[in-house]
């Protein structure tokens, strides 16, 4: 298992950011990703628009997580409209 940080920004609509973000626990949960740390880093402006929204939630979790598994978990945070952008970086 190695660690990574994850910036997630969804939409900011509540009914769509709850669901992006239970849709992300689920996943998560299935691949046996371990939460260490969730933070709401709160909603900002977008310096530009993202799928045609001017605004954005953040939310930074830091996880421990099989990297073999980490190219399917990809794969399908993209299918999830209420996401707009996510990024794992590893850090050891």
């Amino acid at each position: 298992m190695r660690k990574y940080e994850a910036t997630f920004i969804f939409r900011t609509e509540e009914d769509k950011m709850a669901q992006a973000k239970e849709f992300i626990k689920n996943i998560f949960e299935t691949k046996s990703a371990k939460i260490l740390k969730e933070e709401d880093l709160g909603e900002r402006i977008l310096a530009y628009e993202i799928k045609r929204q001017p605004k954005g939630r953040y939310f930074f979790y830091e996880l421990e997580f099989e990297p073999t598994k980490l190219n399917e978990t990809e794969k399908e945070i993209r299918m999830n409209s209420g996401i707009l952008k996510f990024l794992f970086v590893n850090i050891a």
